[in-house]
């Protein structure tokens, strides 16, 4: 694919917000995106929403110029759907995304041995420990542990990955490059040295609330299978082991270690509904 149609690609990746089916819909019925920002930039089109059309006529493509030559200064690249680094995993996901940023190995993006563990932030020593030890053990095997480096769970599941040897590939909700948990640097540069940070956003993006909602279906959908560690009833992890299910995977869950504490109620719900409990590493590697 020429350069003008990936360029019109990430045009419109910055253009509307990723996770929402606006755009990839419309990329179903205008096969070049190029073509597709011509119609909306011109309003030719008038079964498309007019929201859409006068966001493409207002939007800042030098902002966009800015973006491609930051990524290009700064060691980061730009994958979009065209691309063959895309990860074809991500192709089957809902609103698969327009663009990815990557810092660290983008061929780990595509590698099949891949397996997700996510949970909670506010997580307890215990869970933590058993989200280290199941991330280094599944790793060991040769499995790229896929989680959110966020405080907790998603922390403790990389920091086991890295212990054991392995890889592991974070999915941000903000840039690549934001402060996100903030003092996180040092973790995100462990992780490219053997892995990959990834994000549908620009790098120096901020978090924003349904950033991290968006990004759950890529976490999902770079596994082979999910793992939630522990989980509230309403919760992110909740979120992603349903991604993971509309996708035909398999959600293994830790068994609650309070039945009656909210902080593990995700993980009853679940069980309840189908998921497969596990105790050991062994559970989950005889399934993937």
């Amino acid at each position: 694919m020429d350069t003008t149609e990936k360029q019109a690609l990430h045009d419109l990746s910055l253009m509307f917000t990723p996770g929402r089916p606006g755009i990839p819909m419309l990329l179903e019925k205008y096969k070049y995106a190029a073509e597709l920002l011509s119609v909306l930039k011109e309003g030719r089109d008038k079964n498309i929403p007019q929201e859409l059309t006068e966001t493409a006529v207002r939007f800042d493509y030098g902002f966009a110029d800015s973006v491609r030559r930051y990524c290009r200064e700064n060691g980061v690249d730009i994958i979009t759907r065209y691309d063959d680094s895309y990860p074809q995993k991500l192709s089957d996901i809902d609103c698969p995304p327009l663009v990815i940023y990557c810092i660290g190995d983008k061929e780990l993006l595509s590698g099949e041995r891949a397996f997700t563990i996510v949970g909670s932030r506010d997580a307890t020593n215990y869970s933590i420990k058993v989200a280290e030890r199941f991330a280094e053990n599944i790793a060991a095997e040769g499995h790229t542990i896929i989680s959110g480096s966020a405080l907790g769970i998603d922390s403790a599941a990389h920091r086991g990955a890295l212990t054991g040897s392995g890889k592991t590939i974070a999915v941000l909700g903000c840039g690549v490059f934001y402060d996100y948990p903030k003092g996180s640097g040092q973790l995100k540069a462990d992780i490219v040295k053997s892995g990959a940070v990834i994000s549908e956003y620009p790098p120096m993006e901020s978090p924003v609330k349904s950033y991290f909602t968006f990004r759950n279906r890529i976490i999902a959908g770079l596994g082979n299978g999910v793992l939630v560690v522990q989980a509230g009833a309403k919760s992110g992890s909740i979120n992603t082991a349903n991604h993971a299910i509309s996708q035909g995977k398999d959600v293994f869950v830790i068994p609650p270690a309070d039945i009656y504490s909210d902080k593990y109620k995700g993980q009853s719900i679940l069980i309840r509904d189908g998921a497969i409990p596990v105790f050991e590493p062994k559970d989950i590697l005889m399934n993937i």
